[in-house]
């Protein structure tokens, strides 16, 4: 009898350390060599989907054994939802302990400048050049100028582009709609209208100072009916714009081509920054109708066709 007792004891003895060893084999198991790769675990997500990710990005070995030892340890149900890093051979009690503790990796700080005048296209290139190759949609979700304030910011290098789309407009309902609604009686035009016309004098002004004299320009000629014959509209219209536009370019059938459709275009043709704005609420007071653009970047202005032919005569004429 005493020999019996002796041989359970022993035997569960074995079983213990056994099951321990194997256990601890299984909490020191190690997943492949590589890079740190990301892991987003979300909401909800069972032991069986969080293992099955694991194993397939080779963090983990074994699904089978994570999911093991997580229902030993009681950690099944109480992994938490984020983003997390793992570093190559994590060991497998180490990922159970993280995911259990929430140690989710910090966000990856992007800083990101967007100058005034930047179109949507310009932008999605300035995205793709900072390494976010994911906003290829970004046109298509933002199709719309105008409405994206150009400003500099800080954001999640995994930001969707819908997210970011919708900060830069919360940027532009905190700068321009405030000044907007203190200055909207000071114009005839409607906000749309203003951003049309803002658009237009931030992609034609290349100094501060001249910004009210050209927003005097196309007010006036808004005025008498006159086609605005701005080049930058005919740029925007183009599938391939160039530098300078030429003169088979100013036929080019769009209804952004200022020169063959009188008054403003549909809609703006790049996101002005808030200066542009206040221009086209407030232009000069001048009788311009006319101006060429120096090699410098200022502007001579005219107020008659025979005043803009003389000066016209003064600028090199561009060859292609």
């Amino acid at each position: 009898m005493k020999n019996l007792k002796l041989i359970v004891i022993v035997t569960a003895a074995v079983v213990l350390i056994f099951g321990a060893y194997s256990v601890l084999s299984l909490l020191l198991s190690i997943g492949s060599n590589g890079k740190s790769v990301k892991v987003e675990i979300k909401p909800g997500a069972s032991a069986s989907s969080i293992a099955y990710d694991l194993a397939q990005q080779k963090v983990i070995k074994s699904a089978r054994d994570f999911k093991l030892v997580a229902f030993i340890l009681g950690s099944s149900n109480k992994f938490q939802a984020g983003l997390y890093k793992f570093k190559p051979r994590t060991p497998l009690y180490e990922v159970i302990l993280k995911l259990k503790m929430g140690s989710i990796m910090a966000p990856e700080p992007l800083t990101v400048t967007f100058p005034e005048g930047a179109s949507i296209y310009k932008m999605g290139s300035i995205l793709e050049k900072a390494g976010m190759l994911d906003f290829k949609d970004f046109r298509k979700l933002t199709r719309e100028e105008g409405y994206l304030y150009p400003d500099t910011y800080i954001f999640d290098k995994e930001i969707t582009a819908e997210a970011l789309a919708n900060l830069m407009r919360k940027r532009f309902n905190e700068v321009v709609l405030p000044y907007w609604e203190q200055n909207k009686k000071a114009t005839k035009y409607d906000l749309r209208q203003i951003l049309i016309l803002a658009s237009i004098i931030e992609k034609e002004a290349a100094q501060e100072k001249e910004r009210p004299i050209i927003s005097s320009v196309f007010h006036n000629r808004l005025d008498i009916k006159m086609a605005l014959d701005s080049c930058s509209t005919v740029k925007y219209a183009l599938e391939k714009p160039t530098k300078v536009v030429y003169f088979d370019q100013l036929k080019y059938p769009s209804p952004y081509n200022t020169y063959l459709h009188r008054g403003l275009p549909p809609g703006p043709i790049c996101n002005p920054g808030l200066a542009s704005i206040k221009a086209a609420i407030y232009p000069a007071k001048t009788n311009y109708l006319y101006f060429v653009a120096n090699q410098d970047g200022s502007h001579t202005f005219s107020a008659t066709w025979a005043e803009h032919q003389k000066a016209r005569l003064k600028v090199p004429t561009p060859t292609r």
